[in-house]
């Protein structure tokens, strides 16, 4: 593999025969920089950019590399930095393992294919992180998704690639992972950005009140029909229709979705007249659909065409890393919807955040934040803020707020009157509520959807 030009590595050493050696070795393949001394190194770490790594001696004059490393690696503490010695009997080679973790250890005079090899890997490695990193912030300024664990660096990944398709997603997560947010960034991505997103919850719902939501319907169809409306594969025409658990479609419109997967024709409900419709469908569930093909409530047909390429949301509990991240952004986020003062975790609260085990995954630590930011009373949210959240049920809140007098429940009840106000005074207007109450329309409307009002 030629590298080539672009990537720089750094080798130090105090004899000026061994650094010209390193020079033949590796200008093929790399740009080189040499340093004659420790600071020498330092100072040019601080002032060049694309370093990928550093190949080090040990034992120099006035500063040894051991300390040089770990000041460059207080200025860019992912560079990987390769211990290149001729004295191994005066340091102790696991002792440098363990507490300066450099990226490899060689020894002056073993085969120079090891550090050509241990070379190559610390290049690899320090652009992968780069590249990742890049990924992570690209995915939360586009996605509005935050995480830089394996698995969601792999969402990001296969985002990239399936949005400018247009081929069918199945998005399979647990509730509250974020398959909504995947399925707007493929929509915002794909050709079809500039058509309607529509989206649709097929959970819990009538099969009558599905079939008129997808399809739309006549006057007089059914009782309560006092006018036509349209459906969402009208609505969407041209675009892009997200349906979130698929798994719980009836039989009968199941059929009815086959047809238009099929041919591109429906007919409202209530109405003889065919419609033919252009979109692009993303799904999604948290069920398995080949457990639900055998228990026949779920066509096989339909399994098969519905199936496309898969994306696996994680669970909160399997990248619990992430916690950190995800709570300080929702924290500083709210915080300033709020007009609140900024506040922080302190460490022993984000590590009770991280040791929980999250069942209802993102939406439910960002419901968590909100209400710590609420509920703690000074500028510094603690373990013990924390702790009583969670000992005090406000964790796992139902989302029936009857006579439920818990104090998230009347939160979530001053907060849906505020809404249900604005909307009163704006005519149901979303923008203009909006407008007024000073938010992002997306985020009224989510809020809206998560509260139940009408």
């Amino acid at each position: 593999m030629n590298l080539g030009k672009t990537f720089t590595i750094l080798l130090v050493d105090d004899d000026i025969n061994v650094l010209e050696m390193l020079e033949d070795i590796f200008k093929e393949n790399y740009s080189t920089i040499v340093a004659k001394s420790g600071k020498e190194a330092i100072e040019i770490i601080r002032q060049y950019e694309d370093i990928a790594t550093v190949v080090m001696d040990i034992k120099m004059p006035n500063m040894d590399g051991i300390t040089a490393a770990r000041e460059i690696r207080g200025i860019k503490p992912d560079i990987p930095v390769i211990f290149h010695t001729g004295y191994p009997g005066d340091y102790d080679e696991d002792a440098i393992d363990h507490e300066e973790k450099p990226f490899d250890y060689i020894l002056k005079g073993e085969p120079v294919a090891k550090l050509i090899r241990s070379v190559r890997n610390a290049v690899e490695s320090y652009h992968l992180k780069k590249d990742n990193q890049m990924l992570s912030t690209h995915a939360e300024s586009n996605f509005d998704l935050i995480g830089r664990t394996a698995a969601m660096l792999e969402v990001y990944r296969l985002i990239n690639k399936v949005a400018p398709t247009n081929r069918k997603i199945m998005i399979i997560g647990e509730t509250g992972t974020g398959k909504e947010l995947v399925a707007k960034a493929i929509h915002k991505h794909s050709r079809r950005k500039d058509k309607k997103f529509g989206t649709f919850n097929c959970s819990f719902r009538p099969p009558d009140l599905v079939e008129s939501e997808l399809f739309g319907h006549v006057k007089g169809a059914f009782t309560g029909a006092i006018c036509d409306r349209i459906g969402l594969f009208e609505y969407a025409n041209g675009g892009t229709i997200f349906l979130d658990e698929i798994g719980d479609l009836d039989i009968n419109t199941q059929v009815k979705l086959l047809k238009v997967l099929e041919s591109g024709e429906y007919q409202s409900v209530g109405s003889p007249t065919v419609k033919i419709t252009d979109i692009r469908l993303l799904c999604a569930t948290h069920k398995d659909l080949t457990e639900l093909v055998k228990q026949g409530t779920f066509r096989e047909d339909l399994y098969y065409r519905l199936k496309g390429i898969y994306i696996h949301l994680p669970p909160l509990r399997e990248r619990k890393e992430d916690i950190p991240l995800l709570a300080e952004k929702f924290k500083d986020y709210q915080t300033i919807e709020l007009g609140l003062t900024l506040k922080r975790f302190d460490s022993l609260a984000m590590s009770a955040l991280i040791n929980h085990d999250w069942p209802g995954n993102v939406r439910e630590l960002l419901e968590a934040v909100e209400s710590l930011i609420v509920l703690s009373d000074s500028d510094i949210i603690l373990r013990d803020d924390v702790i009583s959240y969670f000992n005090n049920g406000l964790g796992n809140i139902s989302d029936d707020m009857g006579d439920d007098l818990t104090l998230k429940s009347q939160i979530r009840k001053c907060i849906s009157q505020i809404i249900n106000d604005a909307l009163i005074a704006n005519k149901g207007n979303v923008s203009a509520a909006a407008r007024q109450l000073g938010v992002d329309r997306s985020n009224l409307h989510k809020k809206i959807t998560d509260l139940g009002i009408d």
